[in-house]
């Protein structure tokens, strides 16, 4: 009896232990989800003010895009897939001990890359002559598929005019300055009767002032600046600020970010004077090495957002940090100061140059997609503005 006593008391004492567990489980977890709920609550707290106090900012240029901003409202080629394949086409190589920045082989839709040079739409099969046109991203145009580049306009132009025989070649790249352009022009075989165009100015700008960066881009060098979590969980993190108005505003302050030469006036002038005077030296000398090969020079000064006052339609490219840079503005309306002088300074030293920056002026429908890429509107009338380059300076002559 007494051993059957003491069993029954530990038994009793093992369901006193089982049940007091139990009962701090259960006591523990209505905890818990009391302070889910909590947290929960606050949460939604916070994004519901969070939507009431702060504007979505798209969290890319995509994103931006995507939405079908104003530039874009009637593009005939517009679409979501548009969209991706102008992001996901992008390959951006860097040859080992060079500055040199060229696009990848690429074929699609919208955009077909084959050894460095993207598609001209309307190439004539048989070329007498060609026409290098050579500058940054605004020469490559990815805002745009093949048949809408300021490339493939003027081919088309050309033979509105009856010149058949001479062919347009696309060697945009992104983010280059002239120093980067006329050494990939060394690369590339020059015949004499080759035409080499550089439209630029803005690239040479953002890198000299923005960046005070007069090696000009190299890829993965410009935004060493963001945090490295940040540049490794990107995806994930835009994703979050899609769907969260807090992340978003988290987001969207985490990454901006004002160099701190920018800061001061004074350095902002001087890196503009500077700036200047290295796109001179490299333009003459650009000159120079085309001449060497019996070809023809051109330059033609590009507009940007910043070449003429804003238009109310523009604002939003400006507030959003991931379309324009803070400290963009300022940076290129320095440089752009110091610009006004430059096609004169190349004329001057005999130079076929040509001053393009006051081209949009009057266009009154939105074209800039961003600081400085434009729309299908803007390429046409860009590559009227070259056409009438190569005519004035009878680089065409005989064809």
């Amino acid at each position: 009896m007494l051993s059957t006593s003491t069993e029954a008391g530990k038994d009793g004492a093992t369901r006193s232990v089982v049940g007091t567990a139990k009962r701090a489980l259960y006591s523990g977890a209505r905890l818990l989800a009391v302070w889910l709920v909590v947290f929960a609550v606050l949460g939604l707290s916070i994004e519901g003010v969070a939507r009431l106090i702060f504007p979505y900012v798209p969290p890319s240029v995509w994103d931006y895009r995507g939405s079908r901003p104003p530039a874009y409202k009637n593009s005939p080629f517009f679409s979501q897939d548009f969209i991706q394949e102008s992001r996901s086409h992008q390959n951006w190589i860097n040859p080992k001990d060079t500055r040199i920045i060229y696009p990848g082989d690429y074929s699609g839709r919208w955009f077909n890359v084959s050894e460095g040079i993207r598609r001209t739409v309307g190439s004539p099969e048989t070329a007498e002559r060609r026409i290098l046109l050579i500058g940054s991203s605004t020469i490559y145009n990815a805002e745009v598929p093949d048949d809408f580049t300021i490339a493939s306009r003027l081919q088309a132009i050309l033979k509105d005019h009856g010149i058949a025989k001479i062919q347009v070649l696309n060697f945009g790249a992104s983010g280059v300055n002239v120093a980067q352009q006329l050494e990939r022009l060394k690369t590339l075989t020059i015949a004499p009767r080759d035409i080499v165009l550089f439209y630029d100015g803005t690239g040479d700008a953002m890198q000299g002032v923005f960046y005070a960066n007069f090696d000009g881009w190299i890829v993965g060098e410009n935004r060493k600046q963001l945090d490295n979590f940040i540049a490794r969980n990107r995806p994930g993190i835009e994703r979050l600020a899609r769907y969260s108005r807090f992340f978003n505003w988290l987001y969207a302050k985490s990454t901006n970010y004002l160099p701190e030469h920018l800061k001061h006036p004074d350095q902002i002038k001087s890196l503009a004077a500077e700036s200047k005077e290295k796109l001179l030296k490299g333009l003459l000398e650009t000159n120079a090495y085309v001449h060497s090969k019996g070809a023809s020079f051109i330059h033609i000064l590009q507009p940007d957002l910043f070449t003429r006052p804003l238009r109310d339609v523009e604002l939003p490219l400006v507030q959003n940090h991931f379309l324009t840079m803070e400290g963009t503005e300022p940076a290129l309306r320095a440089a752009h100061d110091e610009f006004k002088s430059l096609t004169g300074s190349l004329t001057s030293a005999g130079v076929v140059a040509f001053d393009a920056t006051n081209l949009l002026n009057d266009v009154t429908e939105p074209i800039y997609i961003d600081f400085a890429h434009t729309n299908e509107l803007a390429n046409q009338r860009i590559a009227e503005f070259l056409f009438d380059a190569l005519s004035r300076s009878g680089t065409l002559a005989g064809n």
